[in-house]
């Protein structure tokens, strides 16, 4: 258990979070694992880069949530 307390930018509690699982389970030596993050702003973030019009968002959004699982 842990908390994070404080004020930060919007993603970086999440970023410290990501990084204490990721210490936890290698210090577990259970083997390669992955991480999987899905978060919304992450893909808003590579969409906008890549010039998708708001009209394709919510199409190439149901795309890409798909990837996994095929």
């Amino acid at each position: 258990d842990f908390d994070i307390a404080g004020q930060y930018d919007a993603m970086i509690p999440d970023a410290e979070c990501l990084k204490i699982v990721h210490e936890i389970l290698s210090e577990l030596e259970l083997g390669d694992f992955r991480i999987k993050v899905n978060d919304r702003r992450i893909l808003d973030g590579m969409f906008a880069v890549c010039g998708v019009p708001d009209d394709k968002f919510r199409t190439i959004c149901s795309t890409v949530d798909k990837l996994d699982k095929v």
